[in-house]
């Protein structure tokens, strides 16, 4: 009942914020609308007075090679990690949306059974069809929802509501074309952060932010019960760049960061705590174990991120404190520590009133004569999943070592190839301890 009445009470607080957002929009000044233009930035942006359209899309294609030490699992891959298209504009210069829609062509298609009863009468008018079961099985999301918002931006507020990630930890927040490596680190994937629905309210300055969100399931997530509450989750960030100097021949960056979000699950199955080798995309071999699957949980985190010119470092801890719906309470935590070297001096591109991350510009791209931007980069990650002792037989560490190599020929082109070694070690001591590399190369495009 508490969770309840903290998700019931933060609701109506995001409530009245739209409230006053509605009411601050039909008291602001009217202004006389430009002229038309379609200035580029990757595609053409249409704008007419106050309203502004552009389409958006992004395509990651990857190879991969994975070399497990049992030869279980090995080979090489080539699959499309993402394909998305959409739009994002505004209605005028405080109403603002964004969708993209994810287009999954490696989805399989979904398989239909039917059993029919042998000595049913099909025959004579007015009877049913003679089936007793119709069962479908397999099939992925052909199409998704990523981002899929409504936004009202004030002065020094946003109001959001709809499928985003306002107060996602700084990795997921900065998008995935833009992070150093092919894949995110482990306590992003295994804590389960990304986009669900909600509603977030979001104010920042230009050095600092702070959000807090109310937020359900995903819209990706399958409806099949609308007599149970689905999952729901309060979470909160903020940022501070105590240094944030940008000048023509420096720069320099500070960026400290706190998040925090409790989530209960409601009537939905149960949260799987599990991880993949670093950057490979075969089995989980360190998996908390279906036994224990968490009804609610509580997540910490800390940031750290800095930049000297080309030089630079992001680095975050999180820790997670659940319970199973028996009871059994467990703990778990994991860090990941990045250091990147710009060969050719270009610094990350950081955006203080959102504390994350963009894309890296070109200073010479290879159209204007020059080498375009080379990076290279190096990670430490580790993810314990350890506790409870005996819990299950696959809990353990994994801990991974990856550099990387980044080549950004022109603006919204890129190419990324890492390396990465994953020691795998389960606590269980007859269990095996395994070492899983794998070498991946990504070619994207985004517009």
């Amino acid at each position: 009942m508490k969770k309840h009445r903290i998700t019931k009470t933060a609701l109506a607080t995001l409530a009245a914020a739209g409230g006053v957002a509605v009411m601050a929009e039909f008291a602001s000044a009217q202004t006389a609308p430009p002229p038309v233009t379609q200035p580029m930035n990757g595609a053409p942006e249409i704008r007419d007075g106050q309203q502004r359209f552009k389409m958006r899309g992004r395509f990651q294609y990857d190879v991969i090679a994975s070399d497990w030490e049992n030869n279980t699992e090995q080979g090489t891959r080539s699959y499309v990690r993402r394909a998305f298209l959409g739009a994002q504009g505004r209605f005028t210069d405080n109403w603002r949306y964004k969708i993209d829609f994810v287009l999954n062509p490696g989805a399989s298609e979904a398989t239909t059974a039917t059993t029919t009863i042998a000595d049913c009468d099909s025959v004579t008018p007015g009877n049913q069809p003679c089936v007793a079961t119709v069962t479908t099985t397999g099939g992925g999301d052909d199409v998704a929802v990523d981002d899929a918002y409504l936004e009202y931006a004030g002065d020094f507020f946003s109001f959001v509501i709809g499928e985003n990630n306002v107060t996602a930890p700084l990795e997921d927040r900065t998008s995935s074309l833009d992070i150093p490596f092919i894949e995110r680190s482990s306590i992003i994937n295994t804590f389960g952060y990304g986009r669900s629905a909600g509603a977030a309210l979001l104010t920042n300055g230009a050095n600092w932010m702070a959000a807090v969100g109310v937020y359900g399931d995903s819209l990706n997530s399958q409806d099949t019960n609308f007599n149970n509450d689905e999952a729901t989750q309060v979470s909160g960030r903020f940022t501070w760049a105590p240094i944030f100097e940008n000048a023509p021949d420096s720069y320099t960056l500070l960026h400290i960061g706190l998040t925090a979000r409790q989530r209960y699950n409601g009537d939905d199955s149960t949260v799987r705590y599990r991880t993949r080798p670093l950057n490979g995309r075969s089995s989980r071999y360190i998996d908390a174990g279906s036994g224990l699957a968490g009804q609610s949980d509580t997540t910490y985190g800390v940031e750290l991120a800095g930049q000297w010119n080309q030089f630079g470092f992001t680095a975050e801890y999180h820790s997670l404190a659940g319970e199973t719906v028996p009871g059994v309470s467990f703990d778990f935590d994991g860090y990941y520590v990045d250091a990147y070297w710009s060969l050719t001096g270009e610094p990350r591109s950081y955006r203080g009133n959102t504390g994350s991350f963009g894309a890296i510009a070109p200073r010479r791209a290879i159209n204007q004569g020059g080498p375009g931007h080379w990076m290279l980069a190096a990670r430490y990650d580790f993810v314990d999943l350890s506790d409870p002792a005996g819990s299950s037989t696959s809990r353990g560490e994994q801990t991974a070592y990856a550099v990387g190599l980044d080549w950004v020929p022109l603006d919204h082109v890129r190419f990324k190839l890492n390396y990465a070694m994953t020691e795998m070690d389960r606590a269980n001591p007859a269990q095996l301890d395994l070492d899983a590399e794998v070498i991946s190369l990504r070619t994207q495009f985004d517009f």
